[in-house]
């Protein structure tokens, strides 16, 4: 016999599953919508348990049959979503996307797609929002945490005395959050993906499943249902991209589920059982795995195919259509696997029809994966164009400081470059050096044709980066995507500035992608010392005392420097725009031109400021790259049948050799030495 069946349950799930879908659509009022995640693992702890705890008691607990209705549950809607998600992919997908998802397919389909996405992905950073399976990762960590609950508590049942069970439970759950709380602080997304970090919140729904929590009366479970709506509300509305979580965050949107499902328990008919109880809640609850499937890949691949970011009224249609994808799904897939096994039928057929399914998804994936996601003919320049779409700028890897924790300037030995300066002081990045490289990601991409340029020129060049965080001293940035950025970037450019001060390099030459700084996109933002958001207006003026004062810090040692314009930025990625436009048939000359004016509008300041700030200092030139890269007309991704950009704002390999000749950095080290020689300031030439 099951559970007794709870309406306000269903609804408590809509509590769940709307935020999420919501969040995903990027509604501004739903900026914590990613908890409802949290609320699903409160109410699954809550109902599995009962059921394991109930079967254990009475003496008939089956491991099997545990998973024969965990295979009915969760696999039929599962497979359905992956078969038309492939399908799609198959369609859509350039290669190098489609060997991204084709290992994440790999990932999902045996359940460790967390642990994959650990590794790979930030859930808070633009990337997340290309791969159509990163939402199966709750869907890991809930089984992985049924593979090893079922026996803990089948050993607290059986060999631990009855008085022993709420300790040891209590235990376990302070145990995991204290875990979670300083993983979040070490590797926050770890701490977001893993399941020691979020077996927490599973097993704060079995300690009420197991009765360890005292009961209450109706009167008082109204109110504490009252109050578990409020912490939900309060984690949805105010929390962002920018919370610490999950950690003692996530005590807000789980502690509120576990007092609804309390509450709710003791009988309460107060208003947030009644409507929690009512029909559209209760439907949507009946929906909410289905729902929770079909509406992120529905998400991402539009916008793949749209080749942008849907606006919200497009993100609310394609979730209408992904609530009638998953009503379907429940009536046609989900609901016909539910039934109970019929008497007589074998328990293992759907053990093995599971495992089937897995194997022909996992084939399938490996087979993406060998194939390096070729299955459609492409064109040598298609192929060329495919392989910058998938390269990657390793001196991010190698020379980026620490975002997490105290800040660390990389002493990686990769990240010196140039002359041959023998085994002990090339394996010594914190060594002497001639030339710094300081900036952000666009600073990294320029130091592959800078390294060629330092080694023609005799001379050692060193990196030092921290993405999305531009050279501006004492300026407090912040990007949605990255998190720690508003409190690791001004201790980074202080770290530069005293390395500078300690080393005194011939050259100091700055980089950065300037434009976000300037004109504040959605996602950029800058805040002052008292922590208040400025206006476009306010963070120019910001933008101009914050590089006045890192190039004042710089040739006030005597030290010239080269400020370098930003590259135009594309809206697109014109590799990967080559490759689409191949498999649409569509022209591919419009993945390599953009207007010049339309380009330039967005470089139009920072580049004006670059300019001033050369003028006002003799020690100071500024090279504008979007003199290189543009024409009387239009601005180019491509020169001679070679890319210059790996994505709408990198450059690739070539790119960064073209950028190196106008920056010259020979010129700037001749200028540097006469400048020495003469014990004054000097006027450099023109570096292009």
């Amino acid at each position: 016999m099951g559970l007794a069946y709870r309406a306000d349950v269903d609804g408590l799930r809509a509590l769940a599953i709307v935020p999420v879908v919501l969040f995903h659509v990027h509604l501004s009022a739903f900026s914590g919508g990613y908890v409802g995640v949290d609320i699903f693992f409160v109410i699954s702890g809550y109902l599995i348990t009962a059921i394991l705890y109930r079967d254990m008691k009475a003496g008939r607990f089956s491991l099997l049959d545990f998973y024969d209705r965990r295979i009915r549950r969760i696999f039929p809607a599962l497979f359905v979503v992956l078969a038309a998600t492939t399908a799609a992919a198959l369609f859509l997908m350039v290669p190098s996307d489609l060997l991204l998802y084709a290992r994440s397919l790999r990932a999902t389909t045996l359940f460790f797609s967390n642990i994959y996405f650990s590794k790979n992905i930030n859930y808070f950073q633009p990337e997340a929002d290309s791969n159509p399976l990163l939402h199966t990762w709750s869907l890991a960590v809930e089984e992985q945490f049924y593979i090893v609950f079922p026996f803990i508590l089948f050993a607290l049942i059986r060999w631990v005395r009855p008085s022993l069970l709420r300790p040891a439970i209590l235990a376990l759950i302070a145990a995991s959050l204290a875990y979670a709380e300083i993983r979040l602080s070490r590797n926050p997304i770890e701490s977001f993906f893993s399941l020691p970090t979020r077996a927490w919140e599973l097993l704060l729904g079995s300690a009420l499943a197991l009765g360890l929590v005292p009961r209450v009366s109706p009167r008082q479970g109204a109110a504490l249902s009252l109050a578990g709506l409020g912490l939900i509300v309060f984690a949805i509305v105010l929390y962002d991209r920018h919370t610490r979580f999950p950690g003692l965050a996530a005590l807000a949107p789980c502690l509120g589920a576990a007092f609804i499902l309390h509450g709710g328990a003791s009988g309460a008919n107060g208003i947030v059982q009644r409507v929690l109880s009512s029909a559209v809640p209760v439907y949507f609850g009946r929906i909410s795995y289905s729902l929770y499937l079909w509406h992120w890949p529905a998400l991402v691949l539009a916008a793949y195919w749209l080749e942008r970011r849907l606006s919200p009224a497009e993100g609310l249609m394609v979730a209408a259509l992904s609530v009638g994808l998953a009503s379907l799904s429940l009536f046609y897939v989900e609901a016909p696997f539910r039934k109970p096994r019929q008497a007589g039928a074998s328990p293992w057929t759907p053990v093995w029809a599971g495992g089937a399914a897995m194997a022909l998804v996992v084939a399938f994936a490996v087979t993406a994966i060998v194939r390096d996601g070729r299955f459609w003919p492409m064109s040598d320049f298609a192929r060329e164009a495919d392989a910058q779409a998938r390269a990657t700028d390793p001196f991010m890897s190698w020379c980026s400081a620490s975002l997490s924790g105290p800040m660390r300037l990389s002493a990686k030995p990769q990240c010196i470059a140039g002359k041959q300066v023998g085994s002990e002081g090339a394996a010594q990045a914190s060594g002497a050096f001639d030339v710094l490289l300081w900036g952000d990601s666009h600073a990294s991409a320029l130091m592959a044709g800078l390294a060629e340029a330092a080694a023609q020129a005799d001379a050692t060049i060193r990196l030092v980066m921290l993405p999305s965080c531009p050279p501006l001293s004492e300026v407090v940035p912040l990007n949605e995507s990255v998190k720690g950025l508003e409190r690791q970037c001004p201790a980074f450019n202080q770290a530069v500035l005293d390395l500078i001060a300690q080393n005194r390099p011939k050259v100091v030459i700055m980089a950065g992608r300037w434009s976000p700084w300037t004109s504040l996109p959605r996602g950029f933002a800058m805040r002052d010392a008292q922590d208040r958001y400025l206006s476009v207006d306010e963070a120019r003026a910001e933008f101009v005392r914050g590089l006045t004062r890192s190039v004042d810090r710089v040739t006030g040692l005597g030290i010239p420097v080269v400020l370098v314009g930003q590259v135009p930025e594309f809206g697109f990625s014109p590799p990967t725009c080559i490759t689409r436009a191949e498999f649409s048939g569509t022209d591919i000359a419009r993945c390599l031109t953009q207007d010049r004016e339309k380009a330039l509008s967005a470089l139009a300041y920072a580049n004006a400021v670059l300019m001033d700030i050369a003028k006002a200092n003799p020690r100071v030139t500024a090279v504008l790259l979007s003199e290189r890269f543009c024409g009387p007309s239009t601005c180019d991704a491509s020169a001679g049948g070679d890319l210059l950009y790996r994505d709408p704002n990198h450059l690739s390999m070539v790119g960064s050799r073209s950028a190196a000749v106008a920056i010259n950095l020979g010129a700037a080290l001749r200028a540097a030495g006469s400048a020495q020689q003469a014990s004054g300031p000097a006027q450099q030439p023109a570096l292009r």
